[in-house]
């Protein structure tokens, strides 16, 4: 595969896909979202591999989508972009093979979103988790999706409408990671968690993973909330105040 934003590696039984461009701090532009997607499938067709670990290079796990990708000449565009991040990042779940991520540092956004949908997540003690979107005139699309299965409707309103910061801990308290551990000690345990599901008989761990998720639900209304505010002049002021470290003006439209 000939990948820039992406690393894909295979030991044994386990492939790693790792965020590589740790000078935008691992930020989600749309060339990263495709190479995400084709590593997943590449995982997935491979026989040989039980477990993939998701990563982010350096010293965060992902700071959100890349905000310069998230201008539109038409509706047209905006849907086609909504669709393009839903469906990459929504991969996690529609494959077979299980996923674990191994969350250090920020995980913000998108990132945030990538890093609690794995169907393991493990943090280290200076992970933070948090939805901002709100901030620029956007919307955590597919949090919107999952996030309410994972911790309820209240504590997925909470997130998303006040876009606080969580600690790991805290993460943890209200069941967005499974497992928090030092620092020192997170390559080792993901390692082991990894070891412990590849020892499951395959076809058991799929048919799991296929069965669990067949109850989720369906994208189409956040798909249709991230169009709407991909066109708005409010995700436009939002991004300029962003950009220019100044308080956005909302004009609701």
């Amino acid at each position: 595969m000939d990948l820039e934003h992406v690393r894909y590696e295979t030991e044994g039984s386990v492939a790693t896909v790792t965020l590589n461009r740790p000078d935008r701090l691992n930020a989600l532009a749309v060339q990263t979202w495709e190479e995400f997607r084709t590593c997943l499938r590449t995982a997935d067709e491979d026989d040989d591999v039980r477990v993939v670990v998701l990563a982010g290079a350096g010293k965060a796990f992902c700071s959100g989508d890349d905000i310069g990708d998230l201008s539109f000449d038409s509706a047209g565009d905006a849907w086609a972009y909504a669709r393009h991040i839903m469906d990459c990042g929504l991969t996690i779940d529609r494959i077979d093979t299980p996923v674990i991520s191994k969350v250090d540092g920020l995980a913000f956004g998108g990132g945030c979103e990538l890093a609690v949908l794995p169907d393991v997540t493990i943090a280290s003690e200076e992970a933070t988790f948090r939805l901002p979107e709100s901030l620029i005139g956007a919307v955590p699309g597919i949090g919107l999706v999952r996030f309410p299965e994972l911790i309820g409707l209240k504590r997925t309103r909470e997130l998303m409408l006040t876009n606080r910061e969580l600690s790991a801990e805290e993460a943890l308290d209200i069941g967005l990671v499974n497992e928090v551990v030092p620092h020192d000690d997170l390559d080792d345990v993901v390692a082991e968690r990894a070891a412990d599901v590849a020892e499951s008989a395959p076809m058991s761990a799929r048919l799991i993973k296929r069965t669990l998720n067949a109850r989720l639900r369906d994208e189409t209304e956040a798909l249709n909330a991230l169009t709407l505010v991909f066109t708005m002049e409010d995700m436009q002021e939002g991004m300029e105040a962003f950009f220019g470290d100044r308080d956005p003006e909302w004009q609701d439209r």
